[in-house]
């Protein structure tokens, strides 16, 4: 809870460095109607000179037990300077009361009211790229595969839309869930995961590397050597660095601002920038 309430209160330190968005927006937009923040999301839509017409819809993270949307405003105001239209989607996080599946599912309520409401936002020419950061590159990459695959979805008990993704973007994500909790105490694993955290079967289906390699969309990766979870991404690059539709960006840097999702948290740092630029340029790649 200490390490909760201090990195909170960083994040919102941070995100005063960003002036409020003038060009279109709607903001805590409600997905479920029960009167928490965390079921709401923020829709931008990129200055009309600019406008590329691809939204970037983007999971935040938070070690799967703290965050809100409004966390990666920083990293969505990155994306929108180059163009992309962005949505900031929220989920309420875990307090070891449920599993992780369920935050899954949320997001994927998110998108799917994003999805029924495209004309409300102008959004219905746009194409669809999905993102996230450390948890939410978690929730991103698994939601990526369960859209794009129906037996993925109906093993993970998942209600998907019909969505033809551009790629997925992937700031330093969890990815082998099977051993996420490997050196945690008990209590941080029931935390974290929920009630089955150690039953490592439920672990190892809902976790993306289960799925890797029928998922076949362009992928973008970051991390760098202050990532303290870099053996997340290290292993998911080793799974997939044979493919031509891979970018693996990995900074190396002795400066210890550039650390963990640095390019989410402090996206004016030059290594930020180089991420963020690089990522923007990864998906007109593909457009």
């Amino acid at each position: 809870n200490l390490l909760k309430a201090f990195v909170v209160r960083q994040t919102r330190k941070r995100r005063k460095d960003f002036p409020p968005y003038s060009f279109r927006k709607w903001i805590n937009v409600p997905y479920i109607d029960d009167g928490d923040t965390r079921h709401t999301y923020d829709v931008y839509l990129a200055d009309e000179s600019n406008r590329k017409h691809c939204v970037v819809i983007d999971i935040h993270g938070g070690s799967f037990i703290f965050g809100e949307h409004i966390d990666n405003y920083p990293f969505g105001y990155a994306l929108l300077e180059q163009g992309y239209d962005v949505v900031l989607v929220d989920y309420i996080a875990n307090d070891g009361k449920v599993d992780t599946i369920e935050l899954v599912k949320q997001c994927v309520l998110n998108i799917k009211h994003l999805l029924e409401h495209l004309k409300d936002y102008d959004l219905e020419k746009d194409n669809f790229v999905i993102a996230g950061d450390s948890a939410g590159g978690y929730l991103a990459l698994l939601i990526s595969e369960a859209i794009t695959n129906k037996d993925v979805a109906n093993k993970l008990g998942l209600d998907c839309p019909e969505l033809d993704i551009v790629c997925t973007i992937l700031n330093s994500p969890v990815y082998d869930f099977e051993h996420i909790g490997d050196n945690l105490s008990d209590s941080g694993k029931h935390r974290m995961i929920g009630p089955r955290y150690n039953d490592k079967e439920w672990l190892k289906t809902i976790s993306p590397r289960t799925y890797i390699k029928e998922f076949n969309k362009p992928i973008f990766l970051s991390t760098c050597t202050h990532d303290f979870i870099r053996h997340e991404p290290l292993k998911l690059y080793e799974d997939i660095k044979d493919r031509k539709n891979i970018e693996f960006l990995d900074i190396q840097s002795d400066d210890k601002n550039v650390d963990h999702v640095h390019n989410v948290t402090k996206p004016k740092l030059e290594e930020s920038k180089q991420v963020n630029l690089a990522i923007g340029k990864f998906i007109e790649k593909w457009l």
